[in-house]
């Protein structure tokens, strides 16, 4: 088990990244670089009975860190001059490339869930349609924002029982090395942020409570997508007018709901050309009304044809996990497309 990390020159997993953030001496942390038992999974839990006071400034270079609080208060500090006081029940996400330190520091414990991308990417399933998936990983400005960090969410001390048992469970899976503690450690890590996803819940202000009312249109959208959804119809689903709905969630989720309907709905598609399925019944089955229009689609966001794709995919040439990716990660906002 690692001690708590501090960030100086006297942790062996903090690098000085030669450069300063707001002034301050700023470190690296790399995934890879922590001693942990197990290079071949890129997943480490930690629970923290007490912290560091003399933290500074580090960078998430290549991994997630998802924090569940149980006991105490701290204040996160991305240095942007907004520092957001952490406390008992709270759940929040730093994505790679995030910056931060913990300020004014009293009793505070807490578990760390390290994973890099590529986890997630694996093993996501159908966890991005659960409001709570949508809040912690959606909520980001561009990807790489130093000053990135996911709404706070909270979680009630009965289902925060529950998620800290199986966060044990994962953590021991990785200590203890038995056969088949891969998979083990991995079941563990998703149930619990299946449970985290499920019963969380954002608090604060209003921009929190806009962003939940957001997520719960975006697991509509994902379990209905063939449907004729138009933004008047989702705004009224989210309890918001059209034109802020349509502000709040570009805002939230990095695109138009425009396009995220579209972009989903082609991602929807995608396994069904792997069959021999007429392409024309494809795009009437997951929501377009016009087959040259979904080809145009496919095109704009995929990179290539759907024929083009069925074709490369016959051969071998790209994987449904490949085409899964480009049309998974979001930009921030374009200008809105027909559906």
């Amino acid at each position: 088990m690692l001690r708590p990390y501090i960030a100086n020159e006297n942790n062996p997993h903090m690098h000085p990244a030669g450069e300063e953030w707001r002034g301050e001496k700023l470190y690296d942390f790399r995934f890879y670089e922590l001693e942990i038992v197990s290079y071949s999974l890129p997943l480490a839990v930690f629970r923290w009975d007490t912290y560091a006071r003399n933290d500074s400034f580090h960078r998430h270079c290549d991994f997630y860190e998802l924090v569940l609080v149980y006991r105490g208060s701290a204040r996160n500090d991305n240095g942007t001059g907004r520092l957001e006081t952490v406390t008992v029940g709270n759940v929040f996400l730093l994505p790679p490339g995030s910056i931060h330190r913990y300020q004014a520091i009293h009793e505070f414990a807490h578990f760390n869930i390290l994973f890099r991308p590529e986890l997630l990417n694996q093993v996501r399933f159908d966890l991005e349609e659960l409001p709570g998936f949508q809040t912690l990983f959606r909520s980001f400005g561009a990807a790489g924002d130093p000053a990135a960090v996911s709404p706070c969410l909270f979680l009630p001390e009965t289902e925060m029982a529950n998620v800290m048992l199986m966060l044990e469970e994962c953590r021991r899976e990785l200590d203890e090395l038995e056969p088949g503690f891969q998979s083990a450690a991995v079941a563990s890590f998703l149930r619990a942020l299946t449970a985290i996803c499920r019963r969380a819940r954002v608090q604060g202000g209003r921009g929190d409570e806009s962003s939940f009312r957001i997520s719960r249109v975006v697991e509509q959208l994902n379990s209905r997508y063939p449907e004729g959804f138009n933004v008047p119809q989702m705004a009224k689903l989210a309890g918001m007018s059209a034109s802020n709905f349509r502000h709040r969630f570009s805002e939230v989720m990095g695109v138009s709901p425009v396009e995220y309907l579209t972009r989903l709905r082609l991602k929807m598609a995608a396994p069904l050309l792997t069959t021999p399925e007429n392409i024309t019944n494809i795009a009437f089955r997951v929501g377009f009304e016009d087959s040259n229009y979904f080809a145009r689609q496919f095109r704009k966001y995929a990179g290539l044809t759907p024929t083009e794709f069925r074709r490369r995919f016959s051969n071998g040439e790209i994987t449904l996990q490949e085409l899964d990716t480009r049309l998974f990660v979001l930009p921030r906002s374009q200008p809105e497309n027909r559906v």
